[in-house]
């Protein structure tokens, strides 16, 4: 048989695929690059039918030679085959030519350290400085001079102003303290350039926090501002302010088409909205539409539209859904977290409950039926729309009027929950 394998599908169908290739039972396995991004699938041929592909700012480009090698790596495996065969599919005469000059005969291309990008030095940074790894703005120096940045760049310099930078953000935002460092010699004098530049850091108590959560700290910082400012969220503006945090991008691009339906959004939900919708010549215009697309998608997972409908309305698939709601739980529990520090009780509340409706994917109606074992959004959407609305109303049904909704064996099952001796949790 044959069969696809792409980052659209979701684990067990993924799971399924990767399961039946390896046992013989699929033979052929039509895949994008996922496939080869660190899954060990071993094949005795791989042909890579397009040499170039779609890249944002540059047009129809070819794929890089790291990337073919990838690839093609999987054929022949030492261990499961005495050969293999890579095959790359060239459609012109020029194609074949930098196939073999770049693909055959040439190298893959250089690694670049990624320490040097603000937001990875942030996190890192406060990780360091959280983990008492690093005590002193020094030790903080020493240890990224004897990185891979440090020796590739030789440039020190730079990424030294770019530590003191991070530094002077990381206390602007209260989640580390400086002070002078008394550096231990048994020599009384001490270089004016190490008194001078070394400094005491201590992480704060919601700064060791943000860090064991590893959101970025300006996430951290904007969600802290954000929880401060409004003691009572509504569910889409909650869904709006984890939107616009780094973690949620790439974020679902709102087209022209989607505009109404935007407008319609703001307008109910104007009142509400931490961030207030820009000018439409400001830089952060698309940002911000995007953001609420994106809410929107959420918000329709929550009022409980299946994947088909999802994929026709936002064009997401069911494992980009899966990947997006992992990301959504992640920075609803940071939220949580940091609510739970700022003792800002009604948010949490608030957080908490969304939370659960993520991940059941569920109004707010349904929310104590999904407490019960084996019952997710479609048997307790089934419970409710058939007047059981609550554990109350389950235990008073008798179980052969359930075991018509949901069946015998999950009626007792469901029974059994609610009655004394089940789950102490459950009973009223």
């Amino acid at each position: 048989g044959a069969a696809f394998h792409h980052a659209g599908l979701a684990n067990p169908q993924r799971k399924l695929v990767e399961g039946a290739f390896k046992q013989g039972l699929v033979k052929i396995l039509t895949a994008t690059p996922t496939l080869a991004a660190g899954i060990n699938i071993p094949a005795y041929r791989v042909i890579v039918r397009d040499l170039k592909r779609f890249q944002q700012f540059k047009g129809m480009d070819y794929l890089p030679n790291m990337e073919i090698e990838q690839m093609t790596g999987r054929a022949g495996r030492p261990q499961f085959e005495k050969e293999g065969e890579g095959i790359l599919i060239a459609k012109t005469q020029v194609e074949a030519a930098y196939a073999w000059e770049n693909y055959i005969k040439g190298k893959p291309e250089k690694i670049y350290s990624k320490v040097g990008v603000e937001p990875v030095l942030r996190m890192h940074s406060l990780a360091l400085i959280s983990s008492a790894t690093c005590h002193t703005t020094q030790e903080l120096f020493d240890f990224y001079s004897k990185t891979f940045y440090a020796k590739q760049y030789q440039d020190f310099g730079e990424l030294k102003k770019k530590i003191e930078k991070m530094l002077g953000l990381l206390e602007k935002f209260n989640f580390i303290t400086k002070s002078n460092s008394q550096t231990s010699s048994d020599s009384p004098f001490k270089p004016a350039t190490t008194l001078a530049n070394s400094s005491e850091l201590k992480p704060t108590l919601i700064g060791k926090r943000v860090s064991e959560l590893y959101i970025d700290p300006i996430t951290a910082d904007y969600l802290i501002a954000t929880l401060n400012k409004l003691t009572a969220l509504t569910p889409f503006s909650l869904l709006h302010v984890m939107c616009r945090c780094l973690e949620a991008r790439p974020l679902i691009s709102a087209k022209k088409k989607d505009m109404e339906y935007i407008e319609e959004i703001l307008a109910r939900e104007v009142s509400s909205l931490v961030d207030k919708l820009p000018n439409e010549w400001d830089i952060e215009y698309e940002g911000y539409l995007d953001s609420i697309k994106t809410a929107c998608f959420f918000s329709g997972w929550l009022d409980e539209l299946g994947e088909d409908m999802i994929l026709e309305k936002f064009n997401v698939t069911p494992g980009e859904l899966r990947a997006r709601l992992d990301i959504a739980d992640w920075l609803l529990y940071s939220m949580a977290e940091l609510a739970l520090l700022l003792d800002l009780k009604e948010n949490l509340k608030n957080i908490k409950k969304l939370r659960v409706r993520m991940e059941y994917g569920i109004k707010e109606e349904l929310l104590t039926l999904v407490r019960l074992k084996g019952v997710g959004r479609v048997r307790a959407r089934l419970l409710f729309n058939s007047g059981i609305k609550d554990l109350g109303d389950l235990r008073k049904i008798p179980v052969t009027s359930l075991a018509r909704i949901v069946g015998e064996k999950i009626a007792e099952n469901l029974k059994s929950q609610v009655e004394p001796s089940g789950d102490p949790g459950l009973v009223l």
